[in-house]
């Protein structure tokens, strides 16, 4: 029985020391940074995809009365499918997520095959990735700006934290109020305790405070870059539900010159 404990305390230990590796792991593995570049990337990628398929789309809509309009919405198209390609490319380099293209489309004539890629749900998907790629991309910013900056601001803190002129700590024009309030009826009367909570400033004079604002700033760095890897692997999902089998003009156009 003590060995059977002793078996099942160890491999809980094991598990938790297992666990503890991963977290700490997190700024040390490659794939870390591939996801970091590429979401970054997103912001600028997902600005002129949105721009391209908003003019495009309304542009060739707006102009269908005309025969403009039909040839500016069949260029949007075929140039969104080429963007798409692009993107299955990126995504492949740096997520590591395999999303293989389509190079064939059905029919034997041309009307057939046009009448394919236009009525094919994977290229109405892949036109809606692209613009939807602007939300990564500011979520992404946005994630990195906050988080990773306080992070890195709070691992230096014992670097700078005494430096004159310099205020280190939690500080806000008007110190916030808590409220907490208590009531309790009693026959016919309301019974209540009201109290008022105000929470002052906070300012790193020592040492070692400076060092635990730093270690917080560790986990926090930590806890953004594997929220990050999860971010990047969501979206992984979502390319490859989007993009997979669509169809490539480019990888179709490489595999005919073989």
């Amino acid at each position: 029985m003590s060995r059977s404990a002793t078996t099942m305390a160890d491999d809980r230990f094991g598990r938790i020391g297992g666990r503890i590796r991963w977290f700490v792991a997190v700024p040390f593995r490659r794939q870390t940074y591939l996801n970091l570049a590429y979401l970054l990337l997103s912001f600028p990628l997902g600005i002129a995809y949105l721009v391209f398929v908003t003019v495009g789309v309304s542009l060739g809509l707006g102009l269908l009365i005309v025969l403009a309009g039909a040839l500016v919405f069949a260029i949007t198209v075929a140039m969104g499918l080429v963007v798409a390609g692009f993107e299955r490319w990126l995504t492949t380099r740096l997520l590591g997520v395999e999303i293989d293209p389509r190079t064939e489309l059905d029919g034997d004539r041309r009307r057939d095959r046009l009448r394919s890629l236009l009525t094919g749900r994977k290229t109405w998907t892949a036109l809606f990735y692209l613009p939807a790629k602007f939300a990564l991309g500011v979520g992404s910013v946005s994630l990195a700006m906050t988080g990773l900056t306080t992070a890195v601001s709070m691992l230096f803190v014992p670097l700078y934290y005494d430096a004159p002129g310099l205020y280190v700590g939690l500080t806000s024009d008007r110190a916030p109020e808590l409220h907490p309030t208590l009531y309790v009826g009693w026959n016919y009367l309301l019974v209540g305790f009201e109290t008022v909570i105000t929470v002052g400033h906070w300012r790193i004079t020592t040492l070692p405070q400076a060092l635990v604002v730093a270690l917080v700033g560790v986990v926090l760095l930590f806890g953004i870059l594997h929220l990050m890897n999860g971010i990047a692997r969501l979206w992984a999902r979502f390319a490859k539900l989007l993009l997979e089998n669509g169809y490539d003009p480019l990888a179709a156009l490489g595999r005919r010159e073989r």
